[in-house]
């Protein structure tokens, strides 16, 4: 036998029993869902940017950013509804640190402290009043946080299992289906109509029917070929977006459609507010209500680094992030360029 039983995964009562959520950060999680879908939706015209480090580690480095969030945040909320990313779990291709849901950085592995230290932390940070959003990596633990955050994202290597699709449509959670990393955008939207289906499905040993998330929507975060927010892109998602309800988009500006480098993710908006979104103005198609938002990878600091014992905080572990100033720049472009 190549596996070991080592015990019992914590349940998501007895977590939600040892950290609580208080009333109002409830409130304000529920409140940044709302504005979501309101944007998603229609009902508004701000944009969403879902900004944070790529992966959650250190509590210190964390809470100052959450801080310097929160005071940008409030300069632009009139315009932009950010949730910070607080992502819990890192998707490996091979093997290394898998997030904190798993360890913290580069301890043994213990997904009970890791859930619990994930949950703490984060309703640590709400209590800042910055909402949070993170990626449903394991969607078995789900209810471990569905009171916690206000976006969750089904990433590249997820968004073609039937369980992700399964879980997101019971979820009262708005929820973006990314491009596998392939780029193919028909898988995407396959996802998306999927996500808001009727389903049935188990968590822990409960079955559960589902009446369909309509708040699932599509991330373009580019593919194989490079990036996919393109006029043309645009146009294909349109044509395979019939039957789709609140058919929105959000634009990752990282992975491959930055190929990969932090520093070009504001050209990756300024390309689409200088270029690919007046063109559309010949199609006769208000695009701009088509996409809804921006994904972005920042930190305190420019850039990444390696594991050791002299790690710097607030430098990326995993994927590289812009840093403060170039994040601050970043926003205030987004700000000026929504009308």
């Amino acid at each position: 036998m190549s596996a070991q039983s080592v015990g019992n995964i914590i349940g998501s009562e007895e977590l939600k029993s040892l950290f609580s959520i208080n009333t109002i950060s409830k409130n304000e999680v529920m409140l940044a869902r709302k504005n979501i879908e309101d944007i998603l939706a229609g009902r508004s015209n701000r944009k969403i940017l879902i900004i944070g480090p790529c992966s959650a580690d250190f509590e210190s480095s964390l809470t100052e950013y959450a801080e310097f969030l929160r005071e940008i945040r409030s300069r632009v909320q009139d315009r932009i509804e950010i949730i910070m990313r607080f992502y819990t779990g890192k998707p490996r291709s091979i093997g290394g640190w898998k997030g904190m849901q798993h360890a913290q950085p580069w301890q043994e592995a213990n997904m009970n402290e890791g859930l619990k230290e994930s949950r703490r932390l984060a309703i640590q940070l709400l209590k800042l009043g910055i909402p949070l959003a993170d990626e449903m990596l394991h969607p078995q633990l789900s209810q471990h946080f569905d009171d916690i955050f206000s976006y969750l994202a089904v990433g590249a290597r997820s968004t073609e299992n039937q369980y992700h699709r399964e879980v997101t449509s019971g979820l009262d959670i708005p929820v973006g289906m990314k491009n596998p990393t392939s780029g193919n955008i028909a898988i995407m939207t396959d996802s998306i109509k999927a996500a808001q289906t009727p389903s049935h499905y188990s968590i822990g040993g409960y079955l559960f029917n589902s009446t369909g998330n309509s708040y699932a929507h599509g991330i373009l975060r580019g593919g194989s070929d490079g990036p996919n927010y393109s006029a043309k892109n645009l146009r294909e998602y349109i044509e395979k977006m019939k039957g789709i309800e609140n058919p929105a988009l959000i634009v990752d500006c990282n992975h491959a459609n930055s190929w990969k480098n932090p520093f070009k993710q504001i050209e990756v908006i300024n390309e689409l507010y200088g270029n690919i979104l007046p063109s559309f103005d010949a199609w006769e198609i208000n695009v701009q209500n088509l996409v809804k938002g921006f994904m972005v990878e920042s930190y305190l600091f420019d850039g990444r680094q390696d594991w050791s014992e002299n790690v710097q905080k607030g430098l990326s572990l995993t994927d590289a992030c812009i840093g403060k100033e170039k994040t601050e720049e970043l926003i205030m472009k987004l700000y000026e360029n929504i009308k």
